[in-house]
């Protein structure tokens, strides 16, 4: 009993030491882990060598063939030949015949180099889907990353608010014993004090969620335990729960000026989800022609060197070369060859249409995005401002509220009020980074 109480004990007091170590998480990190662990990425790269391995197979059909062809053979009944008395065997009842053999289509109409190039730009388009890919992992992965920079920054502020709160309760506190306040200011400030707390909590909460949903994108939780965690700038008091980690990520602003050159990027108008379709286009027209050219006439060669036995009627074993040519000329076949042709092309219009399609539907999204940079940059600039004159404004109205000029009321809506503009910052410049993050996944800068 006591070897598993010590246990325990080691066990809790290593679980505290774990979660008091600030665990840095950084987006550069973050995005090299979610490149190496996606499943999806994992199965588009399978798909691609796979892809160009058939179009390798489909190139060995534009050479000669050499192969070592052996046959055997046995018959009951050996032909006879009768002249008078004499009887003779045209052969014997066993036989064989063994050497190499060569094969060469001489003309196809261009079937085989059709089916090749076909089969190229089948590789064309499971490369480019895996660049797409690619792409749209490091875009989720930011994503994710910009939500808990988000979570983080709102719950420093909301600790900064907290403290506040508890200082006034503690002023409010002491008035109220000296017959300054009355009763009703001092569950004002308490409830002040419990709502910055509930916020806290929620964000935490939020936090937790979010590190859960970076980590599923990651395939690591980077030794963080996301049950309860908490800023790395806040302090825990004592008497609350330990948090479950200790949370450091890059700051907002830092981010932003790290992707800030996406604000300088045209639209990509060769983007691998439309070269992708482009090349699906070209892989449904090469099958068609590929298809069509059997509607002509083929020409082929062959040739052999062979060692056989019998030797006619005589039982021995000869060596014979032997060359041949074949001509194919298809007469009638339902139409199969021209229909499939002819659905193919049909696909390859279906593909440059969706083509069309994704690309309004892209450049709208880009374009859009960075439309919005402008009014977010203004919105930034007058929300500073905001946050200044509202912890002016704050500071004042606590002032005249201890001077009795004010009541609390207007204390906690000016300071909800400094709160409010503080997040909203954090959401301005989180929506900047995600804006930025679209751009720099659809455009390109200048060359």
């Amino acid at each position: 009993m006591k070897k598993y109480t010590l246990l325990i004990f080691f066990f809790f007091c290593f679980t505290l030491l774990n979660a008091g170590k600030v665990k840095e998480l950084s987006l550069s990190l973050c995005e090299q882990s979610a490149l190496a662990f996606s499943p999806e990425l994992k199965s588009k790269a399978s798909a691609k060598e796979a892809a160009y391995l058939n179009y390798e197979s489909s190139r060995s059909s534009l050479y000669p063939s050499l192969s070592l062809d052996a046959k055997g053979s046995w018959v009951s009944q050996v032909p006879q030949l009768e002249l008078g008395p004499l009887t003779m065997e045209y052969g014997d009842n066993w036989g064989y015949a063994a050497g190499p053999s060569l094969g060469y289509v001489l003309f196809d109409n261009g079937g085989r180099k059709d089916y090749s190039k076909s089969a190229y730009s089948a590789y064309q388009a499971k490369e480019k889907e895996y660049e797409l890919a690619k792409r749209n992992v490091l875009l989720d992965v930011r994503r994710a990353y910009f939500t808990i920079q988000q979570d983080l920054q709102r719950m420093f502020f909301m600790n900064e608010q907290l403290k506040v709160a508890r200082k006034q309760l503690a002023d409010i506190a002491s008035a109220y014993k000296a017959g300054a306040k009355s009763n009703i200011d001092v569950y004002m400030a308490r409830k002040q004090k419990l709502r910055a707390e509930i916020n806290i909590a929620s964000a935490r909460g939020s936090l937790g969620a979010h590190l859960r949903a970076l980590f599923s994108l990651t395939g690591d939780s980077y030794g963080i335990d996301p049950s309860y965690p908490l800023d790395w700038r806040i302090k825990a008091e004592k008497g609350e729960n330990a948090p479950s980690s200790i949370v450091k990520a890059e700051d907002l602003e830092v981010s932003l000026k790290a992707l800030s050159s996406a604000g300088e990027y045209d639209f990509d108008e060769e983007l691998p989800a439309l070269a992708a379709l482009g090349d699906m286009a070209g892989y449904y027209e090469n099958l068609a022609n590929s298809l069509r050219s059997s509607l002509y006439p083929s020409l082929s060669l062959s040739a052999g060197a062979y060692m056989e036995y019998p030797n006619g009627p005589i039982h021995e074993s000869v060596f014979n070369g032997r060359a041949g040519v074949a001509f194919k000329l298809p007469l009638f076949e339902g139409g199969k060859s021209r229909k499939a042709a002819e659905a193919n092309l049909k696909q390859a219009q279906a593909a440059k249409y969706d083509k069309d399609s994704l690309f309004e539907e892209l450049s709208q999204l880009f374009y859009s995005s960075k439309s919005l940079l402008y009014p977010l940059s203004l919105q930034e600039k007058l929300t500073k401002t905001m946050i200044d004159d509202s912890a002016k404004t704050a500071d004042l109205t606590y002032q005249a509220y201890k001077a009795g000029s004010v009541t609390f009321l207007e204390v906690d809506n000016a300071n909800l009020a400094l709160l409010e503009s503080r997040i909203a910052l954090t959401d301005i410049y989180t929506e900047r980074l995600n804006r930025l993050a679209v751009m720099d996944n659809l455009g390109r800068g200048a060359e």
